[in-house]
This record gives structure tokens, C-alpha cells and sequence, in this order.
């Protein structure tokens, strides 16, 4: 049998800056983790500090220009064994020198390297190094040779296979690391080993079966792969072929149940074993776990218009998700227990798919297990985001056989349903300006249009391929909103969120709105105890193009003189950006029937940032969490802009009719109840049903500036102002506060004998890691509400400082 041992121990590393780099005195060596990066080193050494904490970027730029050496040891082994070294990522650039020796070259992040040291360990102590070139140099050098390759910000990114946010975006900061940021192992074996494996498991003509491909090192003469599905003990169906075929045979396996998506059956995964065997001797054995379902892609006419519309086992999805970004500047530091909350996070948001964006990496193999545990269905993109690339000798050898690897290493997981061949690299085309700069060279298309589904065409036909996103299927223009992917950006750059509702996407993959997030990270980042709006320490962690003055203008769209400081800037901020997403998705949603879902931008965050996520890097809810989770209940109750008649749409994403009493108010200016009104629906299992506001309440015609329509079905309330005008007047926060703390947790009552709007806790502002069950209570006069907060730490110091937290809309109007 094969042995398969981490490398983990016993590495250090070197360091060489340039010239030019500008870095401090540095000792000549350092203790290194593996898997690992130069920056986490440092850090562990405190030679610099974490730039996820209180980092600043600007004391870190020596590392783009510092080549590092990572060194270890590995002692004799006699013997005639093959032993190999392999290298499950490199980044980026590097030479694997053995005993002195250059053995091989690389040059791709996201691919496994392997070196045969069988003849040097046979015979003594084996001295690794593996010398990895300064990034940036290496970056440059291609652009002196090759030209400008059009990109929309200044670091070249694109002439590497790396992870391209680590030359920064516009929500994470610039790192350029270098490691070997995944594991390295010592593989032994006597004749013949797997080095590649994939299988995936999908439906044919109503019964599911078993496909995949391999790879073997070694002789493979009178060789066989042996493939197994197993249900725990019990092996379901098995076969053998020739092991020279590189190709599984496809197993079929009626008797499998089938894997659904959240919300749409049970998530039944089986154990896939596939050995290497040489008559009854077993020389190698892989496992991978795997689920049987039919994935399609519906893009059949709706009118004037086309779907698209992802199905799984013939059913037709409503995907309510979010696009993922690597959930950390190193992402080695990301475990499995964050791993698993980060999922929580999105389970208890309601999301039901996510988007593994194109500027990042493959994402690990805990991450694809937890979304096929717990049916949220993946959006893969490959790894090209936003620019032109290449289209060298080189890059097509690098592409394909990453891609090759990655499909193998992918394919396995049910919860995969759809690859994608990048981000916005052929609208960047189309759009951006490229054509000029770029004088008729080839910029990447063909990796899109050939190499990606070449390899998915030989390798994984079970799910569907779309070129890129935005995307559309029936048009060469991929901003065109009659069919496939969108992505909507004029809303956070230039207008107000409520012109989301003037767009019908078939499919809205990106959009989003820029807020900042929790306070005590914030302050913490930048060594203050206050937010100040034109503080520039603060805009340092605000990376959009003029993000701070775009958020400005949005709260002036909201309010007649708003906030630009403190703890009234900070909830309004955040307020700001709640409401777009809320408006956003809820929009989207109504289309029920013509739209098939919203990816919104972004869910996650990787360092301390004002940014698109709705879940900061600390782990904390922003306000645009609970607007998520509020827009994407299975049931949902959406009121429309005010200009467009404020219709009302309930949304049924349920197998069961929803059968439900619904309560309409009127408020008035006072904060009163004006007028009110009580009807009974029913919605037939996924669907969506409409009705005229107007008519339930006539009242609202002579709404003015601080009118609200509120609407609650079976407990499920929401309220909307019906004016389009900046808020302005006198609304105030007339409430009671009540508080009751136990250790680490606590109840806060508030009562009011008026109409609050978008009543909301901030308990962060005191205690971090604090986390409130609810936000955005639209509070009716003479009601009371209780949330419930819980904290890694006492809540004690809420008690003095209640006044600080109770936060609305009202209170800002008041202010």
C-alpha cells in the first residue's frame, strides 16, 4: 500500500528582500509553519503585526519584493521503494531544489507539484529547499515583456496564476504573500500509486450512476481499478477496469437514493472506494464522498425573455445566495471550526447557494463537504476575475492542467452545480475599454471558449458551463437582461438602491451595497475610539473607488442632513447599506417567475473593512445580515417603491400552501395609526401572488414624507416609507428600555406609544463578540419587543450604558 505522511515539521525559512524593498533588519532565520505563508511566519515571530487585527499594508510592502527560501530536512530511508515529494500548493513562483540540485520549476498556486527523491533518500539525508521568487519582480517582468494586459487596478495580477486579491481589491487589502500554503507530503510506494482521482455521481434515464477519471504513477501493466459505492457496510454496486484506461466505467446504481438540495429532500452522500489492485493485492486506495443527482440548466423561453434557472432531480431552484471571497488575507489560518460557522452564519441567513468567486482560490475540501452536508448548492468559478490574460504557451499549460486538477479534486461534491469560467473578464472586454490597449491580441477568451470546456467535455459532463459572468445565453452581449447572468453595480456607483426595482435579470449573480463593519474591529484597526466618516486612517480600510463619498451620498439620499461621525454615523452607515440589500433581494425575489435567483455581493469579509459584506471578518451580523434574512425567509411579504404604486407580493418558497391572515397599517407622520386593514391569501406551494396596496388602503394616496405602510403575515412583518424624498422632520424615539442581564446573555424590552421604524440594537458598541437575535422592528404604537443578545463575555456593562445601543431610524430623524 501507498504511504501517504505530512511533511509538517522541522521547516524554516529565509529571507532576501531586493534592493529596492525597503525592509528592516531581519535575523537570518526563522522557524516556519507548513502549510503556512512568509506573512503568518512573521507574524508568529512578531516581526510584523496581523493585518487582519491592526496590520496597516504600508509597513508590510517590503514583502512583494522579498524572495524566501523555505528549507527542511528529510532523513535516509534505504531501500527500493519510489518515494516522491509532493507539494500540494506552492505560491507562487519557485524552484525545488533537492540536495542542491534544481529539480523542477513551478509556477501556479493552484496546482499539486511533485519531485521523485527515491535515488537521493536511498542513499542518505535528503536537503529540501524550495526557493520561491518575489512576486511582484516576477509580476512585472512579464509586463515589460508582454505588454499591458488591461486589469482595473494598478497591481498585475493577471500575468500570474495566483491568488489574485492578494495583489488587493476593492474590498481587501494588498498582501502578495509567498508560501507553501498547503500541506506537503512524503508519498512511498512500491509499484504504482493514484496521483489524480475524480468521480462524480449524477442521473441517467431516471437511475443514478457513477463516472469519474484517474491517474496513476507507475507501471500500470496487468494493473486494474476496482470502484466500490458503499452506504456505510454495505456496498452497493462495484466494478473493475483496465487500469491503462484512466476512465471509471460507468457504475450504475439504481438502488442509491437521490441528494437534494436545502429545503428540497435529504442530503444522502455514499462512500465511493476506489482501489488499486494487482490480482487480490490492494497497492493503492482512495475514497471520496459522493451524491447522486441530475443537474441542468433551463434557459427555455418565458415570453420575450429566456430562463436561467439551475434544476436539480428535475425541479427547478429559487437560489437565494451570496458570492464567497477567500475568508482570509493567508487562507491556510481558515480551519474547519471557522469553516463550520462561517456555514451556520449562512444557514441562518437563509441562503441556499454560494458563489466561489474567480479572484480567489479553489476552496478547501471542508468548505464543499459542509455545503454538500448541508444542501447549499456551489456556483464554481474558475480562477480569472475582472481582467485580460494572456494567452501564452506558458498560460495555456498552466491553465488546463489546473483546471484539469481541479475539476478531478471538485467533481465528487453533489453540492457543486454549475462551473463558471470566470468573473467578468468577457464583459471587461466588451465594456471596459480593452480593445484599444490590447491592439488585436488574444486576452483570454479562448481559456473560456476552449481550454476550460475541453477539459470539462473529456472529464465532467454531470453539471453545466457558462463561459463567464456576467453571461448571456441567448445573446453575444452579456449585459443583455434577457437572458442569463447579471451583474448590477450603477446602483452602489452612481444611484439610489431603489433602482434595483427598475431591472428584470433572469438571473442577478452580482450586486451589492458598501457599509462599514463592526465598531470595536473598526476602532481596534485604526487605533481610535471613535468613527469619523473623513477620518483618512478610517478610509485606509475602505478600498472601493471613492467609497467613502459614495456612502455619503447615499445617506444624503436618505436623509435631509445625516450623520458623518460617531455612533449615529456608524448605525446609519450601516442602515444604509441593510436597506439596499434588502431592497435589493426582496425585488428580485418578486420576480418570482421570471428571475431564478440573486447571488448578492459579497457575504464575507477578510479583513478589518468597509466593504460589501454582510458578515465582517470578526464574525459579526452587520445590519445588512438581518435585511438578508428578513428578504430571504421561504416565505417572505415584499413592499414595492412607492412610485410604482407600493404593490404588495408575498412569496411562497415552500412545498406546502401558505394560508395566511394579512394585517396592513397606515402610519402617519405622528407615528399613529392612520388606517388598517385585515385580508386572508393563500399562495400555492412556489409561487408568488400580488395586490394592489392602494386598494387595501386608500389612505395612502395622500401619504407625505414620514407616511409608513407596514404588513405583517403570520408574524412575518415588514414596513417600507412611502416617500422617495429624503426623510426630514421630526420623527422621534419615544420609547421604554427595560434591561435584564444574566452573565453572558441578556433581554432588552422596548416599548413606545408610537410607530418606531427600523428599531435596532448595537450591543458591539460596548461588548464585542455581542449577537442580537433580531433587527429591524417595525414596532406598532403600545407594542413592546424583547431581543435577546448573547456574548462570548459578561453583558454587565450593557446596564449603564442601554441608552447608547437603542437605535431606529426615528432616532436618527431625531438627532
Amino acid at each position: 500500500m501507498v504511504l501517504r505522511e505530512p511533511l509538517t515539521s522541522s521547516w524554516t525559512i529565509s529571507l532576501r528582500p531586493h534592493e529596492d524593498a525597503g525592509a528592516p533588519e531581519l535575523p537570518p532565520v526563522l522557524a516556519a509553519q507548513v502549510p503556512g505563508c512568509v506573512h503568518t511566519d512573521l507574524i508568529s515571530a512578531g516581526l510584523i503585526d496581523d493585518i487582519s487585527i491592526d496590520g496597516r499594508e504600508a509597513d508590510q510592502q517590503w514583502l512583494w519584493r522579498t524572495d524566501v527560501t523555505y528549507r527542511t530536512t528529510i532523513n535516509h530511508r534505504p531501500g527500493n521503494d519510489v518515494v516522491q515529494l509532493v507539494f500540494r500548493g506552492i505560491d507562487t513562483v519557485a524552484d525545488i531544489l533537492i540536495n542542491g540540485v534544481t529539480r523542477l520549476s513551478v509556477k501556479n498556486m493552484h496546482r499539486t507539484h511533485a519531485v521523485d527523491i527515491s535515488s537521493e533518500i536511498a542513499v542518505g539525508d535528503v536537503d529540501v529547499e524550495v526557493r520561491i521568487q518575489a512576486p511582484l519582480p516576477d509580476a512585472e517582468k512579464h509586463v515589460a515583456e508582454l505588454g499591458l494586459y488591461p486589469r482595473p487596478y494598478d497591481m498585475p495580477y493577471n500575468y500570474q496564476r495566483k491568488m489574485a486579491c492578494s495583489y488587493g481589491w476593492d474590498w481587501g487589502p494588498i498582501t502578495i504573500s509567498s508560501g507553501l500554503w498547503k500541506p506537503v507530503e512524503l508519498h512511498t510506494w512500491s509499484r504504482a500509486k493514484f496521483s489524480d482521482l475524480g468521480v462524480a455521481g449524477s442521473v441517467h434515464d431516471g437511475t443514478p450512476v457513477l463516472s469519474g477519471s484517474f491517474k496513476i504513477d507507475g507501471s500500470t501493466d496487468g494493473l486494474k481499478v476496482r470502484v466500490s459505492l458503499r452506504d456505510g457496510d454495505v456496498t452497493l454496486a462495484t466494478n473493475e477496469s483496465s487500469a491503462t484506461s484512466e476512465t471509471i466505467d460507468s457504475l450504475p446504481v439504481p438502488q442509491a437514493q437521490l441528494w437534494w438540495p436545502r429545503g428540497r429532500g435529504d442530503q444522502k452522500l455514499y462512500t465511493c472506494v476506489v482501489e488499486l489492485i494487482d490480482g487480490e493485492d490492494v497497492l493503492d486506495s482512495l475514497t471520496r464522498s459522493v451524491g447522486f443527482r441530475k443537474v441542468e440548466l433551463d434557459t427555455s423561453d418565458i415570453g420575450e425573455d429566456q430562463l436561467f434557472a439551475i434544476k436539480v432531480n428535475g425541479e427547478r431552484l429559487w437560489i437565494r445566495g451570496a458570492n464567497w471571497i477567500p475568508d482570509d488575507p493567508f487562507p491556510t489560518r481558515v480551519t474547519l471550526a471557522r469553516y463550520r460557522q462561517r456555514l451556520d452564519d449562512m444557514l441562518e441567513v437563509g441562503i441556499t447557494g454560494i458563489r466561489v468567486w474567480g479572484g480567489g482560490i479553489y476552496e478547501s475540501e471542508d468548505f464543499y463537504n459542509l455545503c454538500d452536508a448541508e444542501g447549499v448548492v456551489v456556483w464554481q468559478d474558475f480562477l480569472f476575475a475582472c481582467a485580460a490574460y494572456p494567452e501564452t504557451s506558458e498560460m495555456f499549460e498552466e491553465v488546463e492542467l489546473e483546471v484539469e486538477e481541479a475539476v478531478r479534486r471538485l467533481q465528487s461534491h453533489p453540492s457543486l452545480v454549475i462551473w463558471c469560467g470566470g468573473n467578468e473578464c468577457i464583459e471587461g472586454f466588451q465594456y471596459w475599454g480593452w480593445q484599444e490597449p490590447l491592439g488585436g491580441r488574444p486576452w483570454g477568451d479562448s481559456f473560456y471558449r476552449k481550454t476550460i470546456p475541453g477539459v470539462l467535455g473529456r472529464l465532467d459532463r454531470t453539471r453545466p458551463y457558462i463561459p463567464g459572468s456576467p453571461f448571456s445565453s441567448h445573446s453575444d452581449d452579456v449585459r443583455s437582461f434577457k437572458s442569463g447572468t447579471n451583474h448590477i453595480w450603477d446602483v452602489w456607483n452612481e444611484l439610489g438602491y431603489e433602482r434595483y426595482e427598475e431591472y428584470s435579470p433572469a438571473f442577478a449573480a452580482e450586486f451589492g451595497f458598501n457599509g462599514p463593519g463592526s465598531w470595536p474591529m473598526l476602532t481596534r484597526a485604526i487605533g481610535k475610539d471613535n468613527l469619523d466618516s473623513r477620518d483618512p486612517d478610517l478610509a485606509i480600510h475602505q478600498k472601493a473607488f471613492d467609497g467613502m463619498d459614495k456612502i455619503s451620498a447615499g445617506l444624503h439620499r436618505e436623509w435631509k442632513t445625516p450623520p458623518v461621525e460617531g455612533h449615529a454615523w456608524y448605525f446609519a452607515a450601516q442602515l444604509l447599506q441593510a436597506r439596499a440589500v434588502q431592497t435589493g433581494l426582496k425585488h428580485f425575489r418578486s420576480l418570482y417567475e421570471r428571475c431564478s435567483g440573486t447571488i448578492l455581493w459579497q457575504f464575507n469579509d477578510m479583513w478589518p473593512a468597509i466593504s460589501w459584506a454582510v458578515l465582517d471578518y470578526t464574525g459579526h451580523r452587520k445590519l445588512a445580515w438581518y435585511a438578508m434574512q428578513e428578504a430571504y425567509r421561504p416565505r417572505a411579504v415584499i413592499l414595492t417603491r412607492p412610485d410604482f404604486g407600493m404593490p404588495l407580493t408575498l412569496i411562497n418558497d415552500t412545498a406546502d400552501e401558505w394560508d395566511t391572515p394579512v394585517d396592513l397599517w397606515l402610519i402617519n407622520s405622528a407615528g399613529d395609526v392612520a388606517e388598517q386593514a385585515k385580508v386572508h391569501l393563500k399562495v400555492p406551494p412556489y409561487s408568488a401572488k400580488r395586490f394592489d396596496t392602494h386598494e387595501l388602503l386608500p389612505g395612502l394616496a395622500a401619504a407625505d414624507n414620514l407616511t409608513f405602510v407596514c404588513v405583517d403575515a403570520d408574524g412575518i412583518r415588514t414596513a417600507r416609507r412611502a416617500s422617495m424624498q429624503p426623510a426630514e422632520g421630526v420623527l422621534p424615539q419615544r420609547v421604554q428600555s427595560v434591561i435584564e442581564v444574566t452573565g453572558n446573555s441578556a433581554t432588552v424590552t422596548v416599548t413606545s406609544d408610537h410607530f418606531i421604524h427600523e428599531l435596532c440594537l448595537l450591543p458591539e458598541i460596548v461588548v464585542e463578540g455581542s449577537r442580537v437575535d433580531k433587527q429591524f422592528v417595525a414596532l406598532l404604537p403600545n407594542e413592546s419587543t424583547t431581543f435577546h443578545i448573547t456574548a462570548p463575555v459578561s453583558l454587565e456593562p450593557l446596564k449603564a450604558r442601554l441608552a447608547d445601543i437603542v437605535w431606529s431610524h426615528n432616532r436618527l430623524l431625531g438627532s
